[in-house]
């Protein structure tokens, strides 16, 4: 992670979360670090892999005088309705809003941050999931089959979309 603060000047932060030691929920991170071995990502963009980190991450946008114009967040999400390895977007709005876990972003505290920079800082916050096959309940590395493939889709889909775009060439010059 960057030692500085440029990267709340970014037009686009991408935010893989997620625990790589629980299976399939390492989905998040191991986006982040394909995009970052295999895409170049422009001056105006930033890919994080912020594991558990996430809420301290996002509370520290909150409160600095500099924020993106865009966050997109890339999680293991399980939602009804969706197969394994299926990519869905997921509005901010589905998200449960009570808090139940703190190193959770499916719920708050994260989740009601993520508002916060939406509805109050006019941030757009995209989130980008991906049903999960199974997460173990002890530890165990590596996604399942349908995970991996997702990641390069995830990855393609990202940088097609939210880092190659002409709108972020704009915003750069």
């Amino acid at each position: 992670m960057e030692s500085n603060n440029d990267h709340y000047s970014k037009h686009t932060l991408v935010l893989g979360c997620g625990n790589i030691l629980y299976g399939d929920d390492g989905f998040g991170p191991d986006v982040a670090d394909y995009l970052l071995s295999h895409y170049n990502i422009p001056d105006n963009a930033a890919v994080f892999n912020l594991g558990l980190s996430t809420r301290g991450f996002i509370f520290n946008i909150l409160l600095s005088d500099r924020r993106p114009k865009r966050i997109v967040i890339v999680d293991a999400i399980t939602c009804e309705g969706h197969k394994a390895g299926e990519l869905f977007d997921l509005p901010l709005d589905n998200l449960v809003k009570e808090k139940v876990d703190d190193f959770s972003l499916h719920q708050g505290p994260t989740s009601n941050m993520l508002r916060e920079l939406r509805d109050f800082c006019g941030i757009e916050i995209i989130i980008i999931a991906c049903q999960p096959e199974s997460i173990p309940e002890a530890m165990k590395r590596g996604l399942s089959e349908p995970l991996q493939k997702a990641v390069i889709q995830a990855s393609d889909l990202i940088f097609n979309k939210y880092l190659n775009s002409v709108e972020q060439r704009a915003y750069s010059v």
